[in-house]
């Protein structure tokens, strides 16, 4: 039986839920680089920037998951329909339409809900 290598560095705790935690990481030049600019345009500072992003891709991988699609079904256009049968809605962002789950915070993420999208050019 093999056995289980020792983990280095501190242990991990459950952070209490509703508060913020801080969070020590390593990135190459590039990421730096592109998290920076994201950041200047959005008015984000690098830590909400990176909070985003990271809040975005287990979304993303979340979404990817709960799909349970084949590249084909989406090469023919079928992804918005296997988004909304998991329960999946449109949000406008900076970068276009994304689909994100019924529950997802949208009011901290700065994404807009079409609905509220649409009300803001009507306005205009």
């Amino acid at each position: 039986m093999a056995k289980e290598a020792k983990r280095i560095g501190r242990p991990m705790k459950q952070p209490p839920r509703g508060t913020r935690m801080s969070l020590g990481l390593k990135v190459g030049a590039d990421v730096k680089r592109r998290i920076d600019s994201a950041a200047r345009a959005s008015g984000r500072t690098q830590s909400q920037e990176a909070e985003l992003l990271i809040e975005r891709a287990l979304h993303y991988d979340r979404m990817l998951s709960a799909m349970n699609t084949s590249l084909e079904q989406i090469r023919r256009g079928q992804v918005e329909n296997a988004f909304r049968a998991e329960g999946y809605r449109a949000m406008h962002s900076p970068y276009g339409k994304v689909w994100v789950p019924r529950d997802y915070p949208g009011e901290r993420s700065g994404f807009i809900p079409p609905e509220e999208k649409e009300e803001e050019e009507d306005k205009s």
